[in-house]
């Protein structure tokens, strides 16, 4: 963790050196010379090089723990496979926002297979949850999708009861048509939960340490260095926001050196003087919204360094400590959700796959309806119905 945090604060700050002294008119080939360790081929006339010094860990509780992340997304393994080319997903906060507030891709899971070291497919699996079947005879019905074999869960409301199929009705996957046993009586309807294939797009190329936000819409895939062929994960999207992850973390304290070296004693002396302003007076700011907090800047005293005895030349160095605070975080992945609540056991649910009204209500081992319980599905209120977005501000 450590030598993968100061590398990505270090490359920031050469970037914020680069971006400055680019344009300047004095030093041209300056930004290129502004590097990490003395990695030259040759000795340039000015450079600056930027190296981590010390760093202390800050834990801010004592198991690093912060609390539990709320997302519609989250990372998952697939059984048989390594799962270790995405290091972290999260959502893409403009994706939604472009969405007027919506998660612009459907709920379910995406499979992400690996075809190259460097290129990857995604095949969705979605979900579809509550849905009322329609009603085409009073036997029959028929889903919006075909569904995947063994995936489709049938209720019969207001009571809630799980129909088993084979018993209270039979379905057909390839075209969506669902037959009861039994006509329902005035009041009652079919809810069905099943999962169908959707879409399958790619190739997308991967990048190294680099994100994707086009191959999953609103989900932004992190890739590491552990790319192999054939590899495979998922992610999964739910319909709303939930608990994800577990969310752990703390803090550094880092020390940045700037070794700013040129064969000229005032070029040396204007370099490191500029740099100081820039850094502490304008780019501060802006690297404390990307959560790099620069809490303090001090001058190191100068130094000489033979370039040439027989001509008497030398380097002219001076150093720039900067202390950054900055944060790390790890997602532990919460798995399994509650997402409905039976009132039934599996044994009373089979028996009362059998039984009609009558019978259920008389039934000795007191078999009750989700509706007697007070029960209610949990939603957010945000994301009642297609139509409500959130307030967005001009």
């Amino acid at each position: 963790m450590y030598y993968f945090l100061t590398e990505a604060v270090k490359r920031r700050v050469i970037l914020e050196l680069r971006r400055y002294w680019s344009y300047h008119p004095k030093y041209p080939d300056l930004p290129d010379h502004i590097q990490g360790k003395y990695s030259f081929r040759e000795r340039p006339q000015q450079g600056i090089v930027v190296k981590t010094g010390s760093a202390t860990r800050v834990d801010m509780s004592p198991d690093h723990y912060i609390g539990t992340v709320r997302s519609y997304v989250y990372l998952t393994r697939v059984s048989g496979y390594n799962g270790l080319a995405i290091e972290w997903v999260r959502e893409d906060a403009r994706a939604i926002q472009e969405n007027n507030g919506r998660f612009p891709s459907a709920p379910g899971i995406y499979y992400i297979e690996l075809t190259e070291d460097r290129e990857f497919y995604v095949d969705s699996m979605l979900d579809v949850r509550n849905e009322a079947v329609s009603q085409t005879s009073p036997t029959e019905g028929q889903l919006q999708h075909p569904f995947l074999p063994g995936t489709l869960l049938l209720y019969e409301m207001p009571a809630g009861y799980q129909l088993v199929e084979g018993v209270n009705y039979t379905a057909n996957p390839a075209t969506g048509a669902v037959t009861i046993s039994r006509p329902l009586s005035n009041g009652q309807y079919l809810l069905a939960d099943y999962r169908y294939q959707g879409p399958t797009s790619g190739p997308w190329e991967i990048y190294e340490n680099r994100a994707n936000n086009q191959a999953i819409p609103g989900v932004v895939l992190a890739f590491g260095r552990r790319n192999k062929k054939g590899d495979r994960m998922a992610v999964v999207v739910q319909p709303i926001r939930d608990a994800a992850a577990l969310e752990y973390g703390g803090r550094w304290d880092l020390q940045v050196e700037l070794n700013v070296m040129a064969r000229d004693v005032y070029a040396q002396q204007e370099i490191a003087d500029q740099s100081t302003v820039y850094l502490w007076g304008i780019a501060r700011s802006r690297l404390s919204t990307e959560g790099l907090e620069m809490t303090d800047l001090s001058m190191g005293g100068e130094s000489e360094e033979v370039y040439d005895e027989n001509g008497d030349d030398y380097f002219y160095n001076s150093t720039i400590t900067l202390t950054i605070q900055t944060e790390w975080k790890v997602y532990v992945p919460l798995v399994a959700t509650l997402q409905q609540a039976i009132p039934l056991t599996p044994e009373q649910q089979a028996v009362a796959a059998g039984l009609d009204d009558d019978e259920v209500a008389s039934y000795e081992n007191n078999i009750r309806a989700l509706a007697d319980l007070g029960l209610e599905p949990m939603r957010d209120p945000f994301f009642t119905s297609k139509t409500s977005h959130f307030e967005t501000v001009a």
